[in-house]
């Protein structure tokens, strides 16, 4: 008997003791955040299926620009989330005057490093291209060059959805961020049904269909920032006040956590320009994988995004025990969740990767890949992802930088090019090699959680 009990213990999905968080309060902030990922994989397989309708050229152009976009977004995203690790923990020790300091103070940051970003990727345009998609097919090359030349234009208004997203999340208020992120993807998707199959624009339809919406709801976020109903919000946006110690503690959390982004993208395009090197057929197969992953991780992202609110207000309380306890109970669950979905995926691998339309060639390689990264997103991708976001939450940003630098540049790349090149495994080596930097992920970031040194950082 109490062998089954251990048993339902060990699968439990409910909290053995509350805190500052009960198990409602956990579930009305993350499961918003899920709906959202659920809603926003299901539009971009629809996008992309959208896209293959232009063909497989258009498919692998516009998954190259994503990639290099994916290195400006997640820069900006990743300052945002340091931003909102300052506000979480303001709002945990009820510092709300500071709180509004801080939200201020993240857009006066973060969206003029966004637009300094576009107007270099401008004046570069041609010779990055150059640089990223190296001997493409010249259709394919095209295709990228005509979406690069409207994605730019996107980093400003993704700064400021980026940023009011980080500020609702840390105010515990993830179905507006839900509603906003839905919105922004449907309303990207109506404009390519009229863009690419009505009006016949191709690859160009795609790009401002995509342009559009990010301006439209990154806007919009903004004015519901300056409401002055909401716990924190920003006061006078247009009157200029700039707190610079404010701005360094923001910069302090959301520079490494922006490096790390950064770099961990740049090697995701060293790795797209390896993968080009195998064709267009590589390339499309690709595409594909990456449109189907979000499904694979949607449990862990839902975490993942929620769980830096979670640390960052038990740590501004000085609760660090009770943010090692919520952390510990939210990796239990991801698991118990992600083993589920991930079977699930591995059982409809054929019918999704069906769904674009592509060749019977580019589908037996996704297949084969997709089958791969769910494997292994079962035993490592919580811990190597959701756990590092628990020690960003208490600040500790510098040694989740450190750790993804080295495994990426030292593990991910090197054993890409082993495993890819040199051993002739082509695109499957390259997501073998993706495993390998999971393992080691898991093991730096499980031993500095239980070392337990990022109880001792201060933020505030």
């Amino acid at each position: 008997m109490s062998i089954v009990i251990k048993i339902k213990e060990l699968f439990s999905l409910r909290l053995k003791q509350e805190g500052i968080f009960t198990d409602k309060m956990i579930f009305d902030l993350v499961f918003p955040v899920f709906i959202q990922q659920v809603m926003s994989a299901v539009i971009k397989i629809t996008d992309t299926i959208m896209v293959s309708y232009v063909g497989e050229a258009a498919v692998a152009g516009i998954s190259f620009i994503t990639t290099l976009d994916n290195l400006v977004n997640n820069f900006l995203f990743a300052l945002a989330i340091g931003g909102s690790v300052v506000v979480s923990q303001y709002i945990g020790r009820n510092d709300l005057e500071k709180g509004c300091d801080a939200v201020k103070n993240m857009l006066y940051s973060i969206v003029p490093i966004a637009i300094v970003a576009c107007l270099v990727m401008f004046t570069f345009q041609i010779p990055i291209l150059q640089v990223l998609l190296g001997a493409v097919e010249k259709n394919v090359f095209q295709s990228a060059q005509i979406y690069f030349s409207l994605a730019l234009f996107s980093y400003p208004f993704y700064a400021m959805f980026y940023t009011a997203s980080a500020v609702l999340r840390a105010m515990r208020d993830t179905r507006l961020v839900m509603l906003c992120t839905v919105s922004m993807l449907a309303l990207n998707l109506a404009l390519k049904v009229l863009l690419i199959y009505v009006l016949k624009l191709g690859v160009l339809g795609a790009g401002v269909s995509m342009l559009t919406s990010a301006a439209v709801v990154g806007i919009v976020m903004v004015i519901m920032l300056c409401n002055t109903s909401r716990k924190v919000h920003v006061k006078n946006i247009f009157k200029v006040e700039l707190d610079f110690k404010m701005i360094k503690r923001i910069l302090s959390v959301g520079v490494p956590n922006g490096i790390e982004n950064g770099l961990f993208q740049f090697g995701q395009l060293t790795l797209q320009r390896l993968t080009a090197t195998f064709g267009t057929v590589a390339l499309a197969a690709n595409a594909i994988v990456k449109e189907l992953n979000p499904i694979s991780f949607v449990i862990t992202k839902s975490f993942q995004n929620s769980i830096v609110t979670i640390v960052g207000q038990c740590m501004g309380a000085g609760e660090q025990e009770e943010a090692a306890m919520y952390t510990k109970h939210i990796l239990k669950v991801c698991y118990i969740l992600s083993l589920f979905v991930n079977l699930v995926c591995i059982i409809f691998n054929p019918q999704l990767v069906s769904l674009f339309g592509l060749s019977s060639e580019v589908n037996e390689i996704a297949s084969s890949i997709f089958y791969v990264y769910c494997i292994g997103a079962i035993f490592f991708y919580p811990t190597s992802y959701m756990l590092p976001n628990a020690l960003r939450g208490a600040g500790d940003t510098k040694y989740t930088m450190v750790v993804s630098m080295l495994t990426m540049f030292g593990l991910r790349i090197g054993m890409a090019y082993v495993l890819g090149q040199w051993l002739g495994l082509g695109l499957l080596g390259i997501w073998l090699a993706m495993q390998i930097d999971w393992i080691a992920r898991s093991a730096f970031f499980v031993g500095r959680f239980l070392r337990g040194k990022w109880k001792t950082i201060k933020v505030i």
